[in-house]
């Protein structure tokens, strides 16, 4: 047999081992090659080692030649441990994350167009606090002339109402508290000069009697303001005040004698009254 160039690679080989067979190297009882085959099968692998390494080689000349230029391993913090079992690198500490700063913009930095708005934005704040302090100002005015013209009708009710009763000839001082009285709470028969039996403020013309079976209200009203209406004591419903509370009466007989039906006003003398106290009774 004329032997030809060792196979250098597998496809080599294959093709060396089919022309053998076809040229008469048959396997043997053990199903294995023949030895002619099994030598040549042993030289194409030695020369396929040999050529691989040759190519090894000439890959790591090249890998050598352009590695400085193009590779740059760290040297500093950083370790590199190449082993059998592996390629291991210890990775620098994670970076902190860079704060963020908070955004503030100021209009005197700003580009015109932005300070203009500023300046529209400001100038709108001020109108808008100057008209809701205009606002607030008219409310108060309001308030005021509402609670005058209040005030006013009060008054009105008080000295306006066309009462003029002299009630007999009464004291012009009481005369003045009776009609004030009457515009506060008309409707009433009112008694001023009048003889009594016993003593009493009626005949010297200092005394008035409201007559009522429902006097709470004026006789109330008249000794909260006592003093402002010249008053020396009041009678109702047989009870007495003469300025420090009502305290309950004797019998005396009878719904007039006891005041069950009418208010007796008793006034001091030279008393110089203000009606307009009885605004607060109405």
């Amino acid at each position: 047999m004329t032997t030809a160039d060792a196979p250098t690679t597998v496809l080599d080989l294959a093709a060396l081992v089919a022309e053998q067979t076809r040229a008469g190297f048959t396997p043997d009882r053990h199903g294995r090659p023949s030895r002619p085959v099994r030598r040549q099968r042993a030289h194409a692998a030695r020369d396929a080692r040999r050529h691989g390494l040759v190519a090894a080689g000439v890959a790591t000349v090249a890998l050598a030649a352009v590695t400085p230029a193009a590779l740059q391993l760290p040297t500093d913090d950083t370790t590199l441990e190449l082993s059998a079992q592996g390629t291991s690198l210890a990775p620098a500490p994670a970076a902190a994350a860079p704060a963020v700063a908070p955004v503030v913009v100021n209009a005197s930095s700003a580009d015109p167009a932005t300070a203009d708005l500023f300046k529209a934005g400001d100038r709108a704040r001020r109108q808008a606090e100057q008209a809701e302090q205009a606002a607030a100002a008219e409310r108060t005015r309001a308030a005021e002339a509402e609670r005058a013209r209040a005030e006013a009708d009060r008054a009105a009710r008080v000295t306006s109402c066309g009462a003029d009763s002299s009630y007999g000839g009464v004291a012009d001082s009481v005369q003045t508290v009776g009609n004030a009285l009457e515009c506060v709470f008309p409707g009433h028969d009112v008694l001023g000069v009048g003889s009594r039996g016993n003593a009493s403020d009626h005949p010297d013309g200092y005394a008035l009697d409201f007559m009522t079976t429902d006097g709470d209200a004026i006789a109330d009203c008249v000794m909260s303001n006592a003093d402002a209406l010249g008053v020396s004591y009041a009678i109702w419903d047989q009870r007495i005040n003469t300025g420090s509370g009502w305290k309950g009466m004797e019998d005396r007989g009878g719904a007039t004698a006891n005041h069950e039906d009418h208010v007796h006003i008793s006034f001091e003398r030279g008393a110089d009254p203000d009606v307009s106290a009885l605004r607060s009774c109405t």
